[in-house]
């Protein structure tokens, strides 16, 4: 089953996100860098929203209303690994993921102390998803296979392929399918699942298909947004992904026609 990550800003476009039945809504400012938080006060708005749909669920499990939208998971980008700490203490418990960008993280030592300090700050509940650029060159990091190996050794359940430069340039384009298999081929052998971000649009899941690369969950924002990732989201593009992401389940990763 592959899961769909959205990325919203704010408190409207999280409310469509959760119309449309994004089964992950993830927050960050897509204006200030790859993985910059929102304003911590856009978590607790979301959180109580959460707390009143598992109120309304727990009614409709009991014969009420049955049109509740899904609880969606919840995920927040904490920043880089200069700066987070300055969030990360704010994120509410409810959030289901926190992750933090590994720009200038060059040694496995320092990417571990960071995974350490991390998962101290943000507590039991939220569960630290690993990132890896795939152009670790522009963010001066290690490259994605060594975080991804690094990370199954860490014991992460979960990782992350992002792109630090958005020039629109996708983490295909930089990693090439072949790289692209051997990541999914590392965290599948450490039990890991693992998304596929980074200028992602769906007219390129049938090539990845086609090359045997299955991401448990595609992670979007500009193909799912008026005027790339930085403008509003669009309902229609974000149905698109919704209806491409149920067809795939139906069909079980057999030939699919594009959306």
């Amino acid at each position: 089953m592959t899961d769909l990550l959205v990325s919203v800003r704010d408190d409207c476009e999280f409310q469509d996100a959760i119309a449309t039945g994004v089964g992950i809504i993830d927050f960050k400012e897509p204006r200030h860098g790859a993985l910059a938080p929102v304003d911590p006060t856009v978590w607790h708005s979301a959180a109580l929203r959460i707390t009143e749909l598992n109120q309304l669920n727990r009614f409709t499990a009991a014969g009420g209303d049955s049109l509740i939208p899904a609880r969606p998971r919840l995920s927040a980008a904490l920043g880089e690994a200069e700066g987070w700490q300055a969030v990360a203490s704010q994120l509410p418990r409810t959030f289901d993921f926190a992750k933090i960008g590994p720009s200038q993280i060059k040694t496995a030592a320092a990417m571990q102390g960071l995974w350490e300090s991390a998962s101290q700050c943000i507590g039991p509940t939220t569960e630290l998803v690993a990132v890896a650029y795939a152009d670790s060159d522009s963010a001066a990091c290690l490259p994605a296979e060594q975080v991804f190996q690094l990370a199954g050794e860490f014991g992460f359940r979960r990782c992350l392929i992002d792109t630090f430069s958005k020039t629109g340039r996708s983490s295909i384009e930089y990693l090439g399918y072949e790289r692209l298999r051997t990541i999914g081929q590392i965290a599948k052998q450490a039990s890991m699942k693992w998304s596929l971000a980074g200028s992602i649009r769906i007219a390129m899941i049938d090539s990845l298909i086609s090359e045997r690369i299955f991401p448990d969950c595609y992670a979007v924002r500009g193909d799912v947004c008026h005027q790339g990732r930085s403008g509003r989201l669009c309902a229609s593009r974000l149905k698109q992904w919704v209806d491409r992401m149920a067809l795939m389940h139906s069909r079980s990763f057999g030939p699919i026609e594009s959306c």
